[in-house]
């Protein structure tokens, strides 16, 4: 008989550390880790602090190894392919930054105008210091189909194609929460001999059918285990496809990892590991705890399908409430089939003292968690303020109920 945690409101008052008086519905931005995690982590700690040249010199090093095999392992791929980071952001500067190993000189960079903020940020630094131009895709919400989305990528001319160096484009967007058809995209690149990298921030363990780096054809791909993997925040992979280009990949930090040596090589480390490993004096407790975010994952919380069943369908049933209670139906800013599966994005009624612009809209999101102890993503978008709310195993309907009336009060 299978004894796997009740997820909803037993799970959150169990397995979770959050104010038990605080409504979380924005797992997305910061996700708390389970309280099984946790104490993995806090134990790590202790044993650094309890001997940190033991931890540095003898321990580090075998435990990063194993959690490169574990990660790989769930994300199926090679361990040669992927190397842990910090997170997204890290992983990304690291390929923007070194696109002269595996890109003729000058060119472009292309991206979408739903690009996550640091990111766009990122492409913009790189192509100053690398002498680039940019290209922006603009993809014009509410999006019509999926079809629509790859048409726009479709009408680069050929002669435009031959100058861009590299395509960045987002798994889920993170500020609309749009499934942007990747795999048609790195076809359509590829075809003209472009390589793509995929933001992935929010993909692992929501997409459907499961993440699997080894089917997916893009050439980069950067996720986070902290989101929807149940890890520790501060735990991310960077993966790359050819494992020659990989060993060449240099992080936004050098390090004691520039120049290997055979004893790290002994523990099963290849260059870019060790890259990416030996980044100074610097805690990364939180890649520690994958293992133990898997084991969460199987022997708790009854695996992934389980877990995706609950939080889609939350998702869903809460979207359905909130439209319904605010009359916002048909407001979407993506057809169904490219929602994603536990954030959705509802259009706000209009509130008498926000107005529709990201000033409020940030405002808005400050003022739920000082003055209601509801935490909610308030986002400006097409003139109109919308929440994104997300759905995670310690969430129930009455989250979202709260989330209705607390709005109800401010109409």
């Amino acid at each position: 008989m299978n004894c796997y945690i009740e997820f909803g409101e037993q799970t959150r008052h169990d397995h979770y550390l959050m104010d038990q008086d605080v409504v979380y519905i924005n797992h997305g931005s910061y996700g708390p880790c389970p309280r099984f995690v946790y104490n993995e982590l806090r134990d790590i700690r202790l044993q650094q602090e309890e001997n940190p040249d033991r931890w540095f010199r003898l321990l580090k090093a075998e435990l990063y190894t194993k959690c490169v095999r574990v990660a790989a392992h769930l994300l199926d791929c090679n361990d040669e392919q992927l190397t842990l980071v910090e997170n997204v952001t890290s992983g990304v500067n690291a390929v923007l930054k070194s696109l002269s190993i595996f890109t003729p000189p000058g060119g472009t960079i292309l991206y979408t105008n739903l690009a996550y903020g640091s990111v766009l940020y990122t492409i913009e630094q790189a192509a100053k210091q690398q002498g680039m131009h940019l290209r922006i895709i603009n993809i014009e919400l509410p999006i019509e189909s999926k079809q629509a989305v790859i048409e726009k990528f479709e009408e680069l001319k050929k002669d435009d194609m031959k100058n861009i160096r590299l395509a960045v484009i987002d798994h889920i967007t993170s500020s609309t929460s749009v499934v942007l058809p990747i795999e048609e995209i790195t076809e359509l690149f590829h075809a003209q001999g472009i390589p793509v990298l995929v933001d992935g921030a929010h993909a692992p363990n929501q997409v459907h059918p499961r993440l699997s780096l080894s089917k997916l054809k893009c050439d980069f791909y950067i996720g986070s285990l902290h989101k929807w993997m149940y890890a520790a925040r501060g735990s991310s992979f960077l993966f790359v496809r050819d494992v020659t280009i990989a060993n060449q990949i240099q992080p936004a930090n050098t390090s004691w990892g520039y120049y290997p040596s055979s004893s790290v090589y002994d523990l099963g480390m290849s260059h870019f590991h060790l890259q990416f490993f030996h980044q100074g004096t610097r805690d990364e407790s939180a890649l520690f705890t994958i293992p133990k975010a898997v084991d969460f994952v199987d022997s708790l919380a009854g695996g992934f399908e389980r877990i995706y069943h609950y939080n889609s369908t939350l998702s869903s049933e809460a979207k359905m409430m909130l439209e319904k209670r605010w009359n916002t139906q048909g407001k979407d800013l993506a057809p169904e089939d490219m929602q994603a599966p536990y954030m959705k994005m509802i259009r706000l009624p209009d509130l008498c003292e926000y107005k529709k612009t990201n000033e409020d809209a940030l405002r808005l999101t400050n003022d739920l968690i000082v003055h209601h102890r509801l935490v909610a993503a308030i986002i400006y978008i097409n003139n109109e303020l919308y929440v994104r709310i997300s759905t995670q195993i310690y969430n129930r309907i009455e989250d979202y109920i709260f989330l209705a009336d607390t709005i109800d009060k401010l109409i």
